[in-house]
């Protein structure tokens, strides 16, 4: 007999179990519905962008140009990297070479080594026309760009392309200033793509003066001359404030090709002629200057130096451990140096032609082809020295580094000295005995001592 509570349950759970199918297979026929319902509905919304014919052609070129473009804008990103770090610390290119500037007891220039520059004219002091005809060769449209002129350069592009003889460039000034304060001069298109970041990173920290007054500092214009100002001394001999229209337009030529335009001594000068072909400016008639005469054959203006001193004036700077021990030295910029030195140009002048005349006239009788000079004030500053006859034979300083020693020849000027300082007399007797001075203990020749002499006897081996 079948137990009836086992019966009962067997139809409970017979019961569940078809419920849950039925609960599966609608839940399943509603998802498979809204799918279809769905999937309708954005095929509705898309039909809306569903491009044919003529438009689909643009529409799948603006889509492969904004995917290409994505993947450019990486790859400049990548690529600017090192830009990011060169203004990372904010500092500018160091000058490789040192400018030392040489002055005299009264402060006047006596000579230059190294690199010539000088920062200390401010933009508005330039002449006008200096500024217009810069950025009439350099970079016309320099107040409207952001940096990068893109006018100009796909100008130079089409140019270079076509086979124009004479190459454009179509850098901005503010990429060549870029270049000139955070990059190398390679070429390469790398380098390219980091002076186009640096340059529109310059335009948005300094305004548009700020950048043409560090070109024109920075920009090198031959001749070891860095910035307009040292340029116009250098060739010119003139502060910047004064020189006329032509020498403005030989300056603003010198950026393009500092090397190929230096104006040495061509004429006409070739760096004034980007100028006279510009559709961009033109002198002005009210100008003082506009009707100066062209610009004559040009040479670099070089000081008289007198080499001797300066030559040992620097060897004494490099080897003195405190500057100011060897002459007053002061350091205006970066890498540039002013060194005032005790040296008198006049009595420097009158040495030179002495010991010329002097081995000229006397050489032969003495047998001798050289002779050396220093003279010095009461309180031992130098004020002239000649190393020899003719620097530019030989450089060798007899003055200082001569290995030879004066021996006796030199009890001369100690007794004349003494005679003077002392009221001595030949007849005088003095004592040779040992004597220290500090730990200097000089001695005879012959390392014995003679004892009370007459002066007239301490001077008698030099007869």
């Amino acid at each position: 007999m079948q137990d009836p509570f086992y019966t009962k349950d067997k139809r409970a759970g017979k019961s569940s179990m078809l419920a849950a199918d039925a609960w599966l297979d609608s839940s399943l026929y509603d998802f498979w519905q809204g799918s279809g319902r769905g999937w309708t509905k954005f095929r509705d919304i898309m039909s809306v962008f569903r491009v044919t014919g003529i438009k689909r052609f643009f529409v799948e070129i603006l889509s492969d140009a904004f995917t290409f473009g994505a993947i450019g804008a990486v790859l400049m990103t990548a690529l600017a990297l090192p830009a990011f770090d060169a203004t990372a610390s904010g500092e500018f290119n160091k000058a490789e070479n040192y400018s030392v500037v040489f002055l005299d007891r009264f402060g006047t220039e006596i000579g230059r080594r190294g690199i010539r520059s000088d920062d200390s004219v401010a933009l508005k002091d330039m002449p006008d026309y200096l500024i217009k005809a810069t950025l009439s060769t350099e970079d016309r449209r320099f107040y409207d760009h952001f940096g990068i002129d893109v006018v100009g350069t796909l100008r130079a592009l089409m140019s270079n392309a076509s086979g124009d003889a004479s190459t454009q460039g179509g850098s901005s000034i503010t990429q060549q200033l870029a270049k000139n304060l955070f990059l190398s001069s390679e070429r390469t298109i790398e380098r390219k793509i980091i002076e186009a970041f640096l340059a529109v990173w310059l335009e948005w920290h300094y305004s548009k003066d700020d950048i043409l007054k560090l070109y024109f500092d920075r920009a090198y214009m031959g001749g070891g001359n860095f910035g307009v100002v040292a340029a116009a001394d250098y060739y010119f001999g003139k502060k910047v404030q004064d020189i006329n229209l032509a020498e403005a337009a030989m300056l603003s030529g010198l950026f393009k090709a500092p090397t190929r335009y230096a104006p040495m001594s061509i004429s006409p000068p070739p760096a004034a002629e980007p100028i006279s072909c510009s559709p961009t400016w033109s002198p002005p008639a009210s100008s003082p200057r506009a009707g100066s005469p062209p610009l004559a054959a040009i040479r670099p203006r070089r000081l008289i130096a007198p080499p001797t001193p300066i030559r040992r004036t620097i060897s004494s700077i490099g080897r003195s451990k405190n500057p100011r021990r060897s002459s007053e030295t002061t350091r205006h910029a970066s890498n540039n140096f002013v060194v005032r030195t005790t040296i008198d140009t006049t009595l420097q002048k009158y040495a030179e032609e002495a010991v010329t005349s002097t081995v000229r006239e006397n050489g032969e009788q003495y047998d001798v082809s050289q002779a050396a000079m220093v003279v010095t004030d009461t309180g031992g500053a130098v004020r002239a020295m000649v190393g020899g006859t003719d620097y530019g034979k030989s450089q060798f300083n007899r003055a200082i580094v001569s290995t030879r020693q004066p021996g006796s020849a030199f009890k001369v000027f100690v007794y004349a000295e003494a005679m003077e300082q002392l009221g001595l007399k030949p007849t005088d007797t003095i004592t040779d005995r040992p004597v220290c001075i500090g730990d200097w203990c000089p001695q005879n020749y012959g390392r014995n001592y003679k004892g009370t002499v007459t002066l007239q006897s301490a001077t008698g081996p030099i007869a």
